[in-house]
């Protein structure tokens, strides 16, 4: 990493504006609040859904035998487990480089750039303005993503050239699963990464191959644009490769003909799952469920808390309201924060509650009980502050 270059800018801005910006905020955090309700509910559906999906796909698989076609097993659910045997190698269009017996060839791009980074530090002021001072700094650093200096605060100084050549991904177009084919991009995801070492051999023909013959030339396994990789200048790339490997995979899917595909459910939802080695339907089925309620607690997560920022932005007009006291808004903001989490918690529970209510009734009462609970405490609690005397 280079040194860092440093400029700081100063802004003012008005309360007046302020308050225009905090009334923009509060149909903003409406919006986030509507969006966040709709993917609650949602999430609750899907993960039902993907639930019943995946307990009835485990009653009705079928584990095949992968060397051979059982025409009786045509569009029903089995579960195979195979050598995984690539139907050709896998080529790098732009610069020709090749790997043999896998399943995909991933090339990661990375240029020598300017990069900008930025800290602003906020004050309030008596009558309700605000004074942000912002830090721009410029560090000479390794990026896969381009940088676009024309955007920068200080551009001069600070050019980037074209981010010439983007990283990519090739996968096979066919793999063999015994008797069963399918195609790299459907079993891809469960492979393993592993360096593909540059030659100066295959350097010279993939800069050849990029139109720039003679420039490249093999560093620390790379291909490497530049004239010194100890000291970097601008606009030096390195290119690194590599192979998708995945010797053996368990599927469960429909047996279509020779191929596999997903398979369709009663209630809409398919099914493909796809493990790396060779692995029981039970413990796929199982691992399934897993990745499920995972995926369902990060959705709950992030929607309660879409649900308290959108709170908190429509409240934020009571802050900038009391900022004409810098203190008095604060107090006013750290108010209508908690006020914001509880409400937050609160529509978030009984939203989850009421999404599971078809399925697991008795969970969604003690879930509606519990948020009548914590709603009763914080008003309680509320009512107890004493009141200022009278003046």
């Amino acid at each position: 990493m280079g040194v860092a270059m440093n400029v700081v800018t100063k802004t003012s801005t008005s309360w007046f504006s302020r308050l225009g910006g905090a009334l923009t905020g509060a149909l903003v955090g409406l919006v986030l609040l509507i969006v966040a309700i709709v993917a609650l509910f949602w999430n609750e559906g899907r993960s039902v859904a993907t639930y019943k999906s995946l307990v009835e796909g485990q009653s009705i698989v079928v584990t095949a035998d992968a060397s051979r076609i059982d025409p009786a097993l045509d569009g029903k659910l089995v579960h195979i487990e195979s050598d995984v045997k690539p139907a050709s190698d896998v080529v790098d269009a732009d610069t020709g480089i090749t790997a043999s017996g896998v399943i995909g060839l991933e090339r990661k791009v990375e240029m020598y750039q300017w990069v900008e980074e930025k800290s602003s530090k906020t004050e309030k002021k008596l009558g309700g303005g605000e004074e942000t001072v912002t830090t721009y700094s410029y560090t000479k650093e390794w990026s896969e993503k381009a940088q676009d200096s024309s955007k920068f605060q200080e551009t001069a100084g600070h050019e980037n050239p074209e981010f010439w050549l983007p990283s990519s991904e090739t996968l096979v177009d066919k793999a063999q699963l015994g008797a069963f084919s399918v195609t790299g991009a459907q079993i891809a995801s469960v492979g393993t990464r592993e360096t593909l070492p540059i030659t100066d051999e295959t350097a010279a023909q993939a800069s050849e191959a990029l139109g720039y013959p003679g420039e490249g030339r093999a560093v620390m396994q790379a291909l490497y644009f530049g004239a010194n990789e100890k000291a970097p200048e601008i606009g030096d790339t390195k290119v690194r490769f590599e192979k998708i490997l995945l010797p053996e995979v368990s599927v469960v899917a429909m047996q279509h003909g020779d191929r596999l595909a997903e398979y369709t459910t009663q209630n809409g939802y398919t099914l493909f799952l796809l493990e790396a080695g060779r692995q029981p339907a039970t413990k796929m089925f199982a691992d399934s469920q897993a990745e499920n309620v995972v995926l369902t607690w990060v959705i709950r997560v992030a929607g309660i808390f879409g649900l308290f920022v959108g709170f908190a932005l429509i409240f934020r007009i009571f802050s900038v309201i009391g900022d004409v006291i810098p203190f008095v808004g604060s107090l006013i903001g750290f108010g209508t924060g908690l006020i914001s989490f509880i409400l937050a918690l609160a529509i978030g529970v009984t939203v989850i509650a009421i999404g599971w209510f078809a399925v697991r009734p008795l969970l969604s009462i003690g879930l509606l009980v519990g948020v009548a609970a914590l709603v009763w405490a914080y008003l309680k609690y509320v009512r107890k502050q004493p009141t200022a005397p009278a003046a």
